[in-house]
């Protein structure tokens, strides 16, 4: 009877077109003259390669969407940043203004979206809307300032206090002892300084609470007299270039420090040491932790270092140099135009010394900085703007005595400071 029932259940199932209908040239579906029981193994396995397919389908056309949408958002944003890099400003609209309290002697730094101000009886921290963060009273004859990062170190040059800060406030300072000749500091707030004592000098490294942690001294007869110094931002590594009379000649020595577990087993922690002949070096700078330029009167040098230091190149450079300005990933240089037309021809270099430009201007300028991908240069007068191909993007002559052009973290504000205002400007 179960046989019969079961019989029965898939003809109606075979007309209800549920299965496929048995085989009749096959055996296998036919044990001793009865039906066997249907399998249902082959439809669910084939309705699971379906499901898969489906799925891997669905899969392929979402990644190709998503991908679709990177690259749409990527384009976009090269095209705003290639636009925002070549927009003309033809003016400029004041956001805030509010009255200059202070004296000509009062100087101002860019400092996180803020400005930092200093003179010779104190230092302030300002947001850029003109609050004050933090104020601290100090009393010098010339007071230096360096920032990297949220750290701050103002150091009495000839003198013999260093005070140091970040975003919060004060954080300790350091006596000396001997005249102050320049300061550095690196992100996490430790100073470097040379020192001078008559025939001596000495590079020390300072904590944030004013403990020595490093002490190098030299000795012009031996190692030169120290005309720059440069401490990487994380304070690991140190530069300095030597100058030292050889008989009729006078010669330059670039020296690195490593303040690491390498240089802690090197002589006096020096990893490296170039020398150049016949060439002055003034000015040497970290671009980056593991990036240095010495930029010499007829020559610029570019060095990579990780432990121990590397010349990756050297480029010769047949013009006075007149300025100089690094930003983390530029090396900017203005030099006294050799040729006929404008008075100043300014280069500028990628970290790995290829030239990204070159072009000349006509205006004597105060004060030349990168801000991103922008230059700001600006005189007693003038404000200019370039990007970095070399166009000016703005150029605006002011009435009242500029005294800074301060950058605001984004393309087109800026902070203007003259004789009597502090305004807030957005250019248009």
């Amino acid at each position: 009877m179960a046989d019969i029932k079961h019989y029965l259940q898939i003809k109606k199932d075979i007309e209800n077109k549920k299965i496929k209908k048995p085989n009749s040239n096959s055996s296998s579906n036919v044990v001793k003259g009865v039906f066997s029981a249907p399998s249902s193994y082959g439809s669910s396995i084939d309705d699971n390669d379906e499901l898969q397919i489906k799925i891997h389908k669905h899969r392929i056309k979402m990644a190709i969407i998503i991908g679709l949408c990177v690259i749409a958002f990527i384009t976009i944003a090269v095209i705003v940043a290639i636009s925002l890099d070549n927009i003309k400003y033809s003016g400029y609209t004041i956001i805030k203004s509010i009255n200059k309290d202070d004296t000509d002697a009062a100087q101002y730094i860019d400092y996180n979206s803020g400005y930092i101000r200093y003179s010779n009886d104190g230092v302030s921290y300002y947001t850029n809307k003109g609050e004050v963060i933090w104020n601290q009273t100090y009393q010098m004859k010339n007071p230096q300032v360096k920032i990297c990062g949220n750290s701050v170190a103002v150091g009495d040059l000839n003198g013999n206090s260093i005070y140091i800060f970040n975003d919060a406030g004060f954080l300790g300072s350091a006596d000396t002892s001997l005249p102050i000749s320049q300061i550095e500091v690196s992100i996490q707030g430790l100073v470097a300084a040379v020192l001078e004592d008559g025939n001596v000098n000495y590079i020390r490294l300072y904590n944030t609470d004013g403990t020595q942690i490093y002490n190098a001294k030299t000795e012009l007869a031996q190692n030169g007299y120290p005309l720059d110094i440069s401490i990487s931002n994380d304070a690991t590594k140190l530069i300095a270039s030597y100058v030292y009379v050889n008989g009729a000649s006078i010669k330059t020595n670039v020296v690195f420090y490593s303040f690491s577990a390498v240089g802690q087993n090197e002589t006096d922690n020096i990893v490296g040491g170039f020398d150049h002949d016949t060439t002055l070096i003034p000015e040497v700078k970290f671009v980056n932790d593991t990036c240095a330029v010495a930029v010499g009167d007829n020559s610029l040098s570019i060095y990579k270092i990780k432990e121990y230091p590397t010349l990756l190149k050297e480029i010769p450079i047949d013009s006075e140099i007149s300025r100089v300005f690094v930003s983390d990933t530029y090396i900017g240089l203005v030099l006294k135009n050799s040729v006929a037309g404008d008075l100043y021809k300014m280069q500028v270099y990628n970290i790995n010394g290829s030239l990204a430009f070159e072009t000349t201007f006509n205006t004597e300028y105060n004060l030349i900085k990168f801000d991103g991908k922008s230059i700001i240069m600006y005189n007693d007068t003038t404000f200019t703007l370039m990007n970095m191909n070399g166009k000016i993007q703005f150029e605006q002559s002011f009435d009242l005595p500029i005294k800074s052009i301060l950058s605001l973290g984004s393309k087109g504000n800026y902070m203007l400071i003259n004789s009597k205002y502090i305004q807030e400007i957005k250019l248009k």
